[in-house]
């Protein structure tokens, strides 16, 4: 009688959000680990090898197998990788920054495993959405993660207004990003269209040197010189004032007593 082969499992690691030499976001545990597996799905491939040069993997790149996953990778290719672990091989998920699968690829494959029973198992590393809402002091009670605003700015600043109306409706905490090179402008569109009293984060470079996080409200930030984040890994995050139902008086009827002669 032939065994059944136990398939593999699917391991998601985190990586650093930005280059530094010493490790500062990474847990040990994660890293011992990351070291254990010989078979990653990346991104990039030129971002993954560096990574793992910098986590010290004692296996050369030469000799570890990588598969392409981005926004692009069919699902036929997916079930590739699929099989993969189902033969019995470990496999991890590597991102070129930050959490797999969290404003990254990798959710498909996830997705995908689940499918076919195989065991996820996600690390604790860096996220930037959600240490940009740790250090915002928005609240985290209701938040959303809008991932990219459009790039066209009215229909951008349109977006604006509908993450601050909901976040006035809902009381949450609305985060996005944006590609590096529009952030300037991004800014601009904020101040242009929220509301005055409307509470903005702005956030860049998180984990790293010139790590920048301020919250403020919109009129304090039209009142002071802009954070030069040009070109830097930067998280968005706005709170609008809450929009309450103004509380109905109650109006008492008058109540006729019945007194007996």
């Amino acid at each position: 009688m032939t065994t059944p082969i136990k398939p593999g499992t699917l391991y998601l690691f985190p990586t650093p959000l930005g280059k530094t030499k010493e490790n500062v976001c990474i847990p040990e545990h994660v890293l011992k680990k990351l070291h254990t597996v010989t078979c990653f799905c990346v991104e990039n491939l030129q971002n993954a090898v560096s990574v793992l040069k910098w986590a010290e993997h004692p296996v050369p790149d030469f000799k570890l197998q990588f598969y392409e996953l981005n926004k692009r990778t069919a699902e036929t290719t997916l079930n590739e990788y699929v099989q993969e672990i189902l033969s019995g091989k470990d496999m991890g998920i590597l991102t070129d920054a930050g959490c797999p699968a969290i404003a990254d690829p990798g959710a498909n494959l996830v997705k995908l495993a689940h499918h076919f029973d195989i065991d996820v198992v996600p690390f604790t590393g860096p996220s930037s959405p959600l240490l940009a809402l740790m250090g915002s002091g928005l609240g985290g009670q209701k938040f959303a993660f809008n991932g990219y605003l459009p790039v066209k700015a009215q229909a951008r600043e349109n977006a604006i207004k509908e993450l601050e109306q909901r976040s006035a409706e809902n009381g949450s905490s609305e985060l996005f990003m944006e590609t590096p090179f529009r952030n300037m402008e991004t800014l601009k569109s904020l101040l242009n269209t929220l509301e005055n009293d409307t509470l903005l984060t702005i956030t860049a470079n998180l984990t790293l040197e010139a790590e920048y996080i301020k919250t403020r409200e919109v009129s304090d930030w039209k009142h002071r010189k802009m954070p030069d984040i040009d070109k830097q890994p930067a998280i968005f995050g706005i709170k609008a004032k809450e929009n309450k139902p103004p509380v109905e008086l109650l109006r008492r009827k008058a109540v006729r007593k019945k007194f007996s002669r």
